[in-house]
């Protein structure tokens, strides 16, 4: 793993999956701890996207180095545009969540 011909290793932690009230999309997060570092990365299998809405809460500035914070900060993004569309008064639509693409 410390060959140049090596890009990015990354040794996979963990998945979850759930669902977001009323949208019958799943979503699942996985995961990653890269090889020569400390930090956690999330991969996500959907953004949200809500138009009219300010859809995700500021990523964290800090780099996450615990599963635990690295999961709750992306389940928090869902969560804030998820509610705040709500509390706009729109009605929950599986359009609100955008496939990722690069995410297999």
């Amino acid at each position: 793993m410390t060959d140049p011909a090596v890009r990015e290793p990354m040794a996979f932690r963990s998945e979850y999956k759930f669902f977001l009230r009323d949208i019958p999309v799943e979503i699942t997060l996985r995961l990653y701890k890269p090889i020569h570092s400390s930090s956690i990365i999330v991969r996500k299998s959907h953004h949200l996207s809500i138009a009219g809405v300010n859809e995700q809460a500021p990523a964290s500035a800090e780099e996450q180095t615990e599963e635990g914070e690295a999961l709750q900060d992306a389940i928090c993004q869902f969560v804030h545009g998820y509610n705040a569309a709500i509390a706009k008064g729109l009605k929950p639509d599986p359009s609100w969540l955008q496939q990722d693409p690069k995410f297999s």
